[in-house]
């Protein structure tokens, strides 16, 4: 009767303490894995024959060593920043740079495709990664891991790993505004619907593959990206440009272009709230940057900003990428700056809102 007695209290003493331990397990994570276009690319878009490169000056400026590693900013991009605030590794590699490192992959890497989307097309246009081949990569990494080091660990840095997807904005930018083919074909919220079925469709994959806790990154406002307020002001048609402003010298946010944004967004967020429903053996966030962005630009001085409508890299109205060079007089205060170039943020900027990430979204996915 004793010995019943002692296997009745293991097993009490295990229902306690298991769901504990396993709790306990999943507060820290030990990998982050990136998707999506320019902020999480760290470089896998060198290699690629692409005018959607940032590997030369002064790209890089404020990263260690002042290196052009491909990062579409002055300096660290979220998931860099992100994985050293979680005590993970001190930068978060591009694929292309730890394909055969399978220890490196085991904490995280970004697959992320600069000038990437949720439409294929998008990719297509101008040569880079769609997310089914920045997928096929990440089959390939996962692969390496469970051959080199075990399925065991490979399990382990699924379960406890971050899953994280920007896209969307170049869809918009340099799809549906530019493409009229696309627009000829989709109504803007039907398009906005396509995007959402693919974003499903790339949810389910990676949760296929082992994805546990994902965040996805909404629509900044588009509006305000310096190439888009250089382009409120130009001439053009009324129908097109019924928002600009009239005076010539002052930059202003298109507004209609800062609608589209908050109206996907605001279908994401619900798709998000139905797929923890559909889907609840994983955990889905939304992370919304526009509200966040948009504060910086309408209240620069409560976070130290200066300038808000114009990019650091050069006049700050147009420069990007290959326009964004040695040939560039960059501003001196980059701390100072919400954008870098005329359409992504400074490093600043990126670690305001990764602060944002880890305080708001991050814990909803460690229950």
């Amino acid at each position: 009767m004793e010995k019943n007695l002692y296997l009745s209290l293991l097993f009490l003493l295990s229902i306690i303490t298991l769901p504990t331990a396993i709790t306990a397990a999943c507060q820290k994570p030990t990998a982050v894995y990136a998707f999506g276009d320019s902020v999480f690319d760290a470089g896998n878009n060198n290699k690629l024959a692409t005018i959607c490169r940032a590997n030369h000056a002064p790209y890089g400026v404020d990263f260690p060593g002042r290196s052009a590693t491909g990062r579409f900013s002055n300096g660290k991009l979220p998931g860099d920043i992100l994985a050293a605030d979680l005590g993970i590794k001190d930068l978060l590699p591009a694929y292309a740079d730890a394909a055969a490192e399978a220890e490196e992959l085991l904490t995280g890497a970004t697959f992320a495709s600069s000038c990437s989307g949720l439409d294929d097309l998008t990719a297509a246009e101008v040569g880079v990664h769609s997310l089914d081949k920045q997928f096929r990569n990440f089959q390939m990494a996962l692969r390496l891991m469970k051959e080199k080091l075990g399925l065991e660990k490979a399990a382990a840095a699924m379960e406890n790993g971050l899953f994280l997807i920007s896209a969307g904005s170049d869809d918009m930018m340099n799809n549906y505004y530019v493409l009229p083919t696309t627009r000829a074909k989709y109504s803007l919220p039907a398009y906005h619907d396509k995007l959402l079925k693919n974003l499903e469709t790339f949810v389910k994959k990676l949760h296929m593959a082992g994805a546990k806790r994902l965040a996805v990154m909404g629509l900044p406002p588009l509006g305000c990206l310096p190439v888009d307020v250089t382009a409120n002001f130009l001439p053009s048609p009324p129908s097109q440009n019924a928002n600009a402003s009239r005076d010539p010298l002052r930059r202003e946010c298109k507004s209609n272009h800062n609608s589209d944004a908050q109206e996907y967004n605001a279908k994401l967020e619900a798709w998000v709230k139905k797929m923890m429903v559909a889907m609840p053996i994983i955990k889905i966030a939304y992370m919304d940057i526009y509200n966040p962005i948009m504060d910086m630009i309408n209240k620069p001085y409560e976070f130290g900003f200066k300038t808000t409508l114009e990019g650091c890299c050069g006049s700050g109205a147009l420069e990007l990428g290959p326009l964004c060079n040695l040939a560039s007089i960059t501003c001196h205060q980059r701390a100072e700056y919400v954008f870098w170039d005329s359409a992504h943020p400074t490093e600043t900027t990126y670690k305001d809102l990764t602060k944002i990430f880890i305080d708001k979204v991050l814990p909803s996915l460690l229950k």
